[in-house]
């Protein structure tokens, strides 16, 4: 029953500032909680945007590694019941610090394990992290590019599924904001869904699935996604094609459009026969009542 805020922070520094963060360590359960506060880097090394603590300092990359800034007030606390704990963390910039971002993670690890057991036997902790992204000003490199933009050719029935994969180059986080735009063979948008907004960290990608269009759609459509990320709203757009086509439901369409033709074109013919039929039979009659008629001048 652990909360913590801030969950994130985003912070600013200057190479040679000292500032300071605050953060609050919340219990909601019935009885205290003792444990230790500690401080590490942290990564978001997978696609999936989840945040990885690394435990040694010595691990981490010196490129976004900050841990050695942090000062902790203190490294054992206790929260009592229905309470919290809040404190400042001092944070001191070494003036040869390069422009980019850092990531730190603020967190609380009661001391005692969970019940879970991980592969190697040893007992998993539990616990709860303030996350702190840190912004060192300067020049700072931002690039990012898509590094995966697919569907499947054809479909039989929409809506049309898409997956993209968007690759951090920058020296900082970034959060893209753009859309994915659906457009007919005759270049008519159709349809447009946003991409979730989703923090990017540097040399990492990131996944997003969208679904777009409806169930009944017929021919070949293009697919554009188009996103802007950074301070400097730079864009990037990729598109590709998709086709479209109920190809059983025009088969079924299609027999049954033949066999109303064959059976219209049976009826029809039905009616000729009939037609030319009874002509036949009036022009014999006819030829009968103009034999009848000469017959009856002979009489006469």
């Amino acid at each position: 029953p652990l909360l913590v805020a801030p969950a994130r922070q985003e912070i600013t520094v200057n190479p040679g500032d000292s500032t300071a963060v605050n953060v609050r360590f919340f219990n909601m359960g019935n009885s205290p909680t003792y444990g230790f506060i500690k401080v590490a880097d942290f990564i978001v090394d997978n696609i999936e945007g989840k945040p990885r603590i690394i435990e040694d300092a010595v691990q981490a990359s010196p490129r976004f590694s900050a841990s050695s800034w942090f000062e902790l007030p203190f490294d054992k606390m206790a929260i009592a019941a229905n309470d919290k704990v809040a404190f400042q963390t001092k944070i001191v910039v070494p003036k040869s610090a390069r422009p980019g971002g850092r990531y730190i993670a603020i967190y609380f690890e009661p001391n005692y394990y969970s019940p879970q057991i991980n592969t190697n036997g040893t007992g998993v902790v539990s616990r709860i992290a303030a996350l702190i992204y840190i912004k060192v000003a300067g020049p700072i490199n931002e690039s990012a590019l898509i590094s995966r933009f697919f569907s499947n050719n054809f479909y039989e029935y929409g809506p049309i599924n898409l997956e993209t994969e968007i690759l951090n180059r920058s020296d900082y986080h970034i959060r893209p904001k753009g859309t994915i735009t659906l457009s007919n063979m005759f270049g008519s948008i159709i349809n447009q869904e946003k991409i979730k907004e989703y923090n990017i960290f540097p040399d990492v990608a990131r996944n997003y699935n969208n679904t777009i269009g409806k169930k009944w759609m017929f021919g070949r459509y293009k697919l554009t996604l188009f996103f802007y990320y950074g301070d400097k709203n730079q864009s990037l757009t990729r598109n590709i094609y998709v086709w479209v086509f109920p190809w059983r439901m025009m088969i079924i369409i299609t027999l049954a459009l033949i066999i109303t033709l064959l059976t219209i074109n049976n009826f029809y013919k039905k009616i000729l026969v009939k037609e030319k039929n009874l002509e036949m039979e009036i022009k014999k009659e006819r030829k009968e009542i103009q034999k009848l008629k000469e017959k009856l001048n002979k009489r006469e």
